[in-house]
């Protein structure tokens, strides 16, 4: 009987490097979500951008008013609006990557997977595995009240 209520008294086993706070695993699990829409929505983006200027330079007669509708220029629209969903994603990128601590180059690598073509799709989904299974993982303390 002793011996039964001594095991339920004893420390757990666990990897120290696995304990997380609620507050980071709660905001590493938000920074997950921010950094997959925003991974979604530029890489959509930067496909959209890749056509246009395919369009407008290999394809357009004049690329100086290709896709130009009277004072609108749906180019320098396109352009504008992934600059923009690009700046976004880079901070859920930062976001992320604080929570979990990862290295610079890891920050890198998620922020050139925003200008190269598809390669916002590819990492996204094998950033999303590997995080879950981080948080999977953890052990997660609250703070003593």
């Amino acid at each position: 009987m002793s011996e039964e209520h001594e095991s339920l008294d004893s420390r757990p086993n666990f990897d120290e490097s696995n304990v997380w706070s609620v507050k980071r695993f709660t905001s590493a699990r938000n920074a997950l979500k921010f950094y997959r829409v925003m991974a979604l929505i530029t890489g959509t983006m930067l496909l959209i951008l890749t056509v246009e200027m395919i369009y407008k330079y290999l394809i357009a007669a004049d690329s100086a008013t290709a896709l130009t509708f009277g004072d609108f220029n749906l180019a320098a629209a396109i352009a504008i609006c992934h600059g923009w969903c690009y700046v976004v994603y880079l901070i859920g990128c930062f976001w992320l990557n604080q929570q979990m601590r990862w290295t610079l180059g890891r920050y890198l690598i998620l922020a050139l997977a925003g200008v190269v073509p598809v390669m916002s799709f590819i990492l996204e989904r094998r950033i999303h595995r590997q995080v879950e299974g981080e948080l999977e993982a953890a052990v997660v303390v609250a703070p003593k009240s």
